[in-house]
């Protein structure tokens, strides 16, 4: 009978031991993959009674599957396009209906967008407002002509920055660190003058005016160094012949350097999310098709070249992928006899400027092109209890866009590695304390940094792309004792050194049953 309750009771000690789970088990990890990112076009259909401005539409084209939905209104038409930071809402530009009980009218507006949908849930009507629109990185200001937006308060503050000898206003664009704000400003005709002017945004006092002598420039984007601006437009001859440039600022200097071209440039520009290239198309004319760039920006030569469909009067509106692998282009097609007016969403190999794709809309102009920005990823991180090795297991981290690309790993005692995949082990060589950090990069680079080139952020980098994790080493065994040190390291489940001691006693108890059937007389009848 001893026997037998001996052996049921270290039956059940080693059933508990069994299931005992580890201190620091995780919940089985969420699918890491994140959605498509979006670009956004804003189109314009002109109506048929020629009354009104035209029926405005935003085209949303995925950038993982080239699926597109479009939303039309009568009564609104956006022009300029940002993304907040989070990518939770869009703001725009442009024109809408506003009826005062009597008539209806067009007015300019500035307009607060679903991102998912392009709906509108607040306007501001009868401001200065161009589509040349930038959005401060903290999103807490939008500056569009004269009119600077408080997007906290809605309120919209009147700024004249350009005065004087150059009072057109044509493009302004925020230092990635979101202190200054750039203002690109142009001359009365005859002057060939465009001023760069530099304001300070907490005061808007000046800091800086750049004379661009003999050019009259029309778009502005800037490096995520903040170090150079990048225009498009003309350089202006003594005998008042123009030449097409790109124009290279430095903003520490205002020294220029141009790069020509035969046939006039599109107004628009972008810049990859290194600041190493530019991105302009050159217009078509009635011998030439137009062409798309890609300009270096380090030796100001052009570095690779593709045809690009018949673009129109305004060139081509582009935009650069957050990972800067690819070129977005809409681009315009002139109507023929038998097909109205068409606008071509085209996708390009960043490198080499192949075309991936098109999807073409009907459409007589796309007015702006943007893209969503990326976002960091969220770092969860935990730890296996310390023993040799350590496993760490980021697995439960999660992204928005794309997927988790990289995991950055330092183990507090001076080794660090880098790995694709969420999990990895790592052998202590001494006991402590020891903080473990892992750092997460996007599939579209994104981790804690910004990247932000004047309109928009690109890229919305954050701390929630690391997480620490503390691990307790324990001292090893003293020789001969069987034990390490006189109590149980810590970071070690007390709850497992009482069952291991339970089961120790079990196995004591089995050993003393099983010496006293051996000793026990045989049966005489045996």
């Amino acid at each position: 009978m001893m026997r037998r309750i001996g052996t049921t009771a270290a039956l059940a000690v080693l059933a508990v031991l069994a299931v005992t789970p580890a201190a620091t088990a995780a919940a089985p990890p969420p699918d890491d993959t994140g959605r498509s990112w979006e670009v956004v076009a804003s189109l314009r259909f002109p109506t048929a009674d020629g009354e009104q401005i035209g029926v405005g539409a935003l085209a949303f084209l995925s950038v993982d599957d080239g699926s597109l939905r479009q939303t039309t209104w009568p009564d609104d038409l956006p022009t300029g396009l940002m993304f907040t930071p989070d990518a939770r809402a869009l703001y725009s530009t442009g024109d809408n209906v506003t009826d005062d009980g009597e008539v209806s009218e067009w007015f300019s507006a500035f307009s607060a967008r679903d991102a998912a949908t392009g709906e509108v849930d607040w306007s501001i009507t009868r401001i200065s407002s161009f589509i040349e629109v930038a959005l401060s990185p903290d999103a807490s200001i939008a500056a569009t002509g004269s009119s600077l937006v408080n997007l906290e308060t809605r309120a919209v503050d009147r700024f004249d920055a350009c005065v004087g000898q150059a009072p057109f206003f044509y493009a302004t664009a925020f230092s990635p660190d979101g202190g200054t704000i750039w203002y690109l400003c142009r001359g009365l005709r005859p002057s060939p003058d465009t001023e760069l002017r530099g304001y300070d945004v907490a005061t808007l006092a000046p800091t800086a005016t750049f004379v661009l002598t003999n050019h009259r420039l029309d778009r502005i984007v800037l490096t995520p160094d903040g170090s150079v601006a990048v225009s498009t437009g003309d350089r202006v001859a003594d005998d008042g012949s123009v030449v097409p440039v790109v124009t290279r600022i430095d903003l520490a200097t205002g020294a220029l350097t141009d790069l020509a071209f035969e046939h006039d440039l599109g107004l628009d520009a972008a810049v990859s999310p290194d600041g190493a290239r530019a991105y302009i198309s050159e217009r078509s004319d009635d011998d030439f098709e137009g062409v798309l760039h890609a300009i270096d920006l380090a030796t100001m030569t052009t570095a690779v070249s593709a045809p690009l469909a018949d673009n129109g009067v305004l060139g081509a509106v582009l935009a650069v992928t957050p990972d800067g692998a690819r070129v977005y282009a809409a681009s315009h097609l002139d109507e023929t006899l038998d097909e109205p007016d068409q606008i071509r969403l085209s996708a390009h190999d960043a490198d080499t400027l192949a075309v991936l794709s098109e999807t073409f809309r009907e459409s007589d102009v796309a007015f702006d092109l943007t893209v969503t920005p990326d976002q960091a990823p969220v770092a969860r991180l935990t730890a296996s209890e310390p023993n040799s090795p350590v496993t760490f297991d980021a697995s439960a981290s999660t992204v928005e866009f794309g997927s988790i690309a990289e995991y950055a790993w330092d183990f507090g005692d001076g080794v660090s590695t880098v790995t694709t995949t969420p999990t990895v082990e790592h052998e202590y060589a001494d006991p402590g304390e020891f903080t473990a950090t892992v750092r997460l990069t996007s599939s579209g680079g994104t981790s804690t940094e910004d990247v932000y080139t004047g309109q928009q952020m690109l890229r919305n980098g954050d701390a929630s792309a690391v997480a620490t994790v503390t691990v307790a080493v324990p001292e090893p065994a003293v020789p001969g004792s069987g034990v390490a040190g006189e109590l149980p390291p810590a970071g070690f489940n007390g709850a497992t050194w009482v069952m291991a001691g339970i089961g120790m006693l079990v196995a004591g108890a089995i050993a003393v049953v099983i010496v006293r059937r051996r000793v026990q007389p045989q049966r005489k009848d045996a």
